[in-house]
């Protein structure tokens, strides 16, 4: 097991509250495995007239994991994972992939790449006992093969493809289309640094799934929409409604000025994304698509 630098680094931390987390998700989806793939820590320091050598603090402010359950009961995984995140949330946010355990299993024994990532290096914080899985023995190395890089390629393309068309329809005032086109932009970027960067794939529209999850890849990303203000919640709130709301709800309404600021930030996902392939593949592969 190799987990990820933090998890060594804050232990203590982690111990606070990785069981109380644990024991929600065990209680909500009875599942057989939980693995930790990663999180956020937070510092602090304080200082005052009194104390002005008081050491830096740090605490977990979020966490990714991923579930394995036997069974879904006629369930939809997004509606596990709604439901354990909304559990999880009055403790800490957390980010979950669930998947069923016969999914995982079958995973393993075709070697895909993010299964044996997670059987090589996750954390396990709770194991039922209950899966025996075959195990490869080294990880694939596909990280930057052919397949690989025409699916990166591929992927941006068609993120600054839809880019483009959202700027054409801001230009004609067509507002509700252009959000709907950055939306597609955004989601398409976020989930192929997702899918090339870990090997899952996320069959998600949402944007806020997709910058948690794709956070395993930058840590850069949730900075984009940091939501701390109203201001902030308002902005990335009609970009997450803009798949649904633009084509199916009359109400949706978004001016020029939030377009222009939503276009900034999904040009910066795209220059994240860029900045990963770059320093992943060939920069001549890239050429095409800067």
């Amino acid at each position: 097991m190799k987990p990820f630098t933090l998890y060594h680094l804050c232990r203590d931390a982690f111990s606070f509250v990785q069981q109380p987390l644990v024991d929600i998700i065990v209680k909500a989806a009875k599942p057989d495995m939980i693995f930790l793939l990663g999180a956020s820590l937070n510092r602090r320091r304080s200082e005052s007239i009194f104390n002005e050598t008081a050491p830096a603090s740090g605490h977990i402010s979020g966490c990714c994991f991923l579930i394995l359950i036997p069974d879904l009961s006629n369930k939809e995984l997004y509606e596990w994972q709604d439901k354990i995140e909304n559990n999880c949330k009055p403790l800490m946010p957390v980010a979950t992939i669930v998947l069923q355990s016969t999914t995982f299993q079958a995973w393993l024994k075709t070697s895909d790449r993010f299964a044996v990532a997670v059987w090589q290096s996750a954390v396990p914080v709770y194991d039922s006992g209950n899966l025996s899985p075959v195990v490869p023995l080294d990880l694939p190395n596909t990280f930057a093969d052919k397949d690989n890089k025409k699916q990166y390629t591929d992927g941006l393309t068609k993120a600054k493809e839809f880019l483009a068309g959202s700027e054409l329809y801001r230009v004609r005032k067509q507002h509700a289309m252009a959000a709907f086109m950055l939306h597609q932009s955004a989601e398409q970027a976020l989930r192929i640094l997702l899918k090339v960067g870990t090997g899952y794939y996320a069959n998600t529209h949402s944007i806020d799934r997709l910058i948690r999850y794709a956070g395993l890849v930058s840590c850069q990303l949730p900075d984009i929409f940091p939501q701390e203000t109203d201001q902030e919640k308002r902005l990335f709130d009609l970009l997450q409604k803009a798949y649904i709301d633009t084509r199916y709800k009359e109400d949706y309404k978004i001016s020029n000025d939030d377009l222009l600021c939503l276009t900034e930030k999904v040009r910066r996902i795209h220059k994240i994304v860029y900045e990963f392939g770059k320093s992943t593949f060939n920069t001549a592969v890239l050429s095409s698509i800067q």
